[in-house]
């Protein structure tokens, strides 16, 4: 009896934890890709990287070349189709924003490559979403609310191979304990004249502006514990998480 009584309470927290990460249901792209979603704060987030090859109105994206991505193309992440259904696509920065007008609004108001519905997120939704995580002591690794890295990365495919002298509350120390926010931040690696940071870094685009040249990015690296913000050149190829419209 003392051994079932000991394994109740050893699946207690986990059935607890399961009860808090809520979602508004499933949102399916114009190619048929369904994707899972979570609720942050107020909003409803895609719980997984975009993965069309059209626009919402069926205008086509073309495939990119990892060495010169020009016009509204995108390429497979690490150069490989067979990883896109786990890791989505990366596409440049024009091809997430359809050439729209940038926007630094919460929301942003910029569907871009986004499903009907849904939009675009602009750097400050971003920034609004880890400083919901950082403020959330069940959420975030210690007590720095920057440390938000680890309750929105994966708890699996960050390559561990690679983690040495690790800060506290990194993405890698202990990748078991990850995702608590529910977001499920994978390593999909980027791609600027080549692929690079495939198992251990992604970058996700904004609708907001950096320079002619570049644009921001929020990008989660497996050995910090912090979320930075990279100015990227906008022909770089990057990650697509989109925001269900209010």
């Amino acid at each position: 009896m003392k051994k079932i009584i000991l394994l109740v309470g050893l699946l207690l927290p986990v059935l607890m934890w399961a009860q808090q990460v809520t979602d508004c249901g499933t949102v399916t792209d114009i190619d048929g890709n369904r994707y899972q979603t979570v609720i942050i704060g107020k909003q409803c987030w895609m719980r997984e990287n975009l993965r069309v090859t059209r626009y919402a109105d069926g205008s086509m994206l073309m495939p990119g070349n990892e060495n010169a991505m020009t016009g509204h193309c995108y390429v497979f992440p690490n150069g490989n189709e067979s990883l896109v259904q786990k890791y989505g696509l990366l596409y440049t920065w024009a091809t997430a924003m359809r050439d729209h007008e940038t926007s630094e609004e919460v929301p942003s108001g910029v569907q871009g490559i986004c499903p009907d519905g849904w939009h675009l997120p602009s750097n400050f939704e971003w920034m609004n979403l880890e400083d919901v995580v950082g403020y959330d002591d069940a959420l975030r690794c210690g007590t720095d609310v920057n440390n938000v890295a680890k309750a929105m990365a994966s708890a699996s495919d960050w390559d561990t191979n690679v983690a040495d002298d690790l800060q506290p509350c990194c993405i890698l120390e202990n990748v078991n304990t990850n995702d608590k926010a529910g977001m499920n931040v994978k390593p999909a690696g980027l791609c600027f004249m080549g692929f690079y940071g495939y198992g251990t870094e992604t970058g996700f685009w904004t609708a907001s502006d950096g320079s002619p040249e570049s644009a921001p990015i929020h990008r989660f690296y497996g050995a910090n514990a912090t979320v930075e913000i990279n100015c990227t050149p906008k022909e770089a190829g990057a990650s697509v998480r989109c925001v269900k419209n209010e």
